[in-house]
């Protein structure tokens, strides 16, 4: 019978097992292709513990850089500021409809005191 909760220990006791069967396996293949196998086993030796950032890690840091949202926001908002200057903007009406219904619909429901009501 397994206890509750034992799943994810075994998940992490598998995932530890893994990462250790391929620093092993990299070791062996570094061995085969020279003084590589000395680095790696001077580097584990007395460095203690390592992260490594994937690639993915260094695509999501690049794109969720503030200064770069700054900049591009910046940008989308000159360009909507030429185009009303130029008299080309054009806002989809759905969109220019709901905000317009949602706004009177606050400034009613403010005005009415329904809030107070509801209390």
């Amino acid at each position: 019978m397994k206890v509750p909760g034992s799943e994810a220990k075994d998940a992490i006791i598998a995932r530890v097992t893994e990462a250790r069967a391929d620093k092993a396996a990299a070791r062996d293949a570094a061995e085969k292709r020279g003084g590589l196998a000395t680095e790696l086993a001077a580097s584990d030796a007395g460095a203690g513990d390592r992260v490594e950032f994937s690639s993915l890690g260094a695509i999501l840091k690049s794109e969720l850089n503030p200064s770069k949202m700054a900049d591009e926001r910046r940008a989308k908002i000159e360009a909507l500021k030429a185009q009303i200057k130029n008299g080309t903007y054009q806002p989809p009406l759905e969109n220019v409809a709901q905000a317009v219904g949602e706004e009177i619909s606050l400034e009613v429901l403010l005005s009415g005191g329904a809030l107070r009501k509801a209390e």
